[in-house]
């Protein structure tokens, strides 16, 4: 089988049963958003289902249906100027103005950042992160509907994400220590995934300190225990080994 039509609550969602579906990688896949059922911003935020058609590179699908992207999104020669206009004609649409920098994370992540910098950039954020986690899944959904193909793509907005970080640093180092003296496992609070890996990749050559998500959907707790069988202070044995770090 070539190619397969699945849907999920989420993008994310949709993109791993295809994975599994056709036994291939995420990067291995041209994708094609067929329906969002949505409310909101252009149609695409707050999403509540995700129809896609995925095929594995290289190989056509025999009477596949394209849905053209709005005529308000001329074709484009990267995903980055592409990316580039739409959060320009978001930004026109909400009244603001955007400084626009777009970079790769790394060739090897091959993940697109787009640096924003804008006035009332709070509202853009909004608390904890929230409404920026959406634009960025706006801006992601939109770019593998044009280009049908999944598309790793990081928004931050006045450089929130990088001072984001050094809190999350912060506190999971606080709980690591913790972990520590009582022996007892320790959970942050709901997080996502960007997230979420910030703290995987903190302790990942720790060879006291594991780690592991727990929760269902895009928004998770981080586990953080002891890797080590020791006995914890007071008589409390230490929390269960055999936690593997960068669990999701």
């Amino acid at each position: 089988m070539d190619f397969i039509e699945v849907e999920g609550k989420t993008y994310e969602e949709a993109i791993k049963k295809a994975s599994d579906g056709l036994n291939v990688q995420e990067k291995d896949l041209d994708i094609d958003v067929k329906e969002v059922d949505t409310k909101g911003i252009l149609g695409l935020l707050g999403s509540k289902k995700v129809r896609i058609t995925a095929r594995i590179k290289g190989r056509t699908i025999p009477s596949m249906d394209i849905i053209p992207t709005s005529e308000a999104f001329e074709a484009e020669d990267t995903p980055e100027e592409y990316g580039k206009r739409f959060l320009t004609e978001l930004a026109t649409i909400s009244g603001l103005s955007f400084n626009i920098k777009v970079s790769k994370v790394s060739e090897k992540l091959d993940r697109l950042l787009f640096m924003v910098q804008c006035d009332n950039g709070d509202i853009l954020i909004g608390k904890d992160g929230e409404t920026l986690e959406a634009l960025q899944y706006l801006l992601r959904l939109a770019i593998a509907k044009h280009y049908k193909q999944a598309a790793k793509i990081l928004i931050d907005i006045n450089g929130y994400r990088e001072k984001r970080k050094k809190a999350l640093t912060i506190m999971a180092k606080r709980l690591a220590d913790r972990v520590k003296r009582t022996g007892r496992q320790q959970k942050t609070d709901p997080l996502n995934p960007y997230e979420r890996r910030i703290i995987h990749t903190l302790f990942k050559h720790n060879k006291n300190i594991s780690t592991k998500s727990e929760g269902e959907g895009h928004i998770k707790k981080v586990v953080i225990s002891s890797s080590g069988n020791r006995t914890a202070p007071s008589g409390n044995r230490a929390a269960p080994s055999g936690y593997r770090n960068g669990n999701r």
